[in-house]
């Protein structure tokens, strides 16, 4: 996916999200939409990189990911019960946690090549001043 690309249907999903508050009915597209975007985007940013750096990133990514999806669950659980919501349509539930979570790994992948991209800069003695 090129950087075009990528801010094209990055608009377009922030867009439709913004037509939801008017309309209310794009929602839960946009945001699996957007999720999967993003998520995409930087997967292909980390496709490019050494084979050693690639696996540390997706290992670290899916530990960060597991305990994301705890958390939340827990979270949510206790609001839930604490609330008394138990009324949540399962659809909207489905495609919000989806694209909340592609969303999270998207973000958290942009992170951790930001941090290896950072890590390799201060381990190259060529680049010595």
């Amino acid at each position: 996916m090129s950087n075009t690309l990528f801010k094209i249907l990055f608009v377009m999903w922030l867009v439709l999200i913004g037509l939801d508050f008017w309309l209310e009915q794009y929602a839960l597209v946009a945001v699996t939409g957007l999720g999967i975007t993003v998520y995409s985007y930087y997967s292909q940013q980390v496709k490019r990189l050494s084979d050693e750096s690639k696996t540390s990133i997706m290992n670290e990514l899916n530990e960060k990911t597991v305990s994301f999806v705890v958390l939340s669950f827990l979270l949510v659980l206790i609001v839930g019960l604490l609330f008394d919501l138990r009324t949540l349509p399962t659809a909207e539930a489905v495609f919000v946690a989806l694209g909340g979570l592609f969303v999270y790994r998207g973000l958290t992948i942009g992170g951790l090549l930001m941090r290896d991209v950072y890590r390799n800069d201060l381990m190259n003695p060529s680049k010595e001043i």
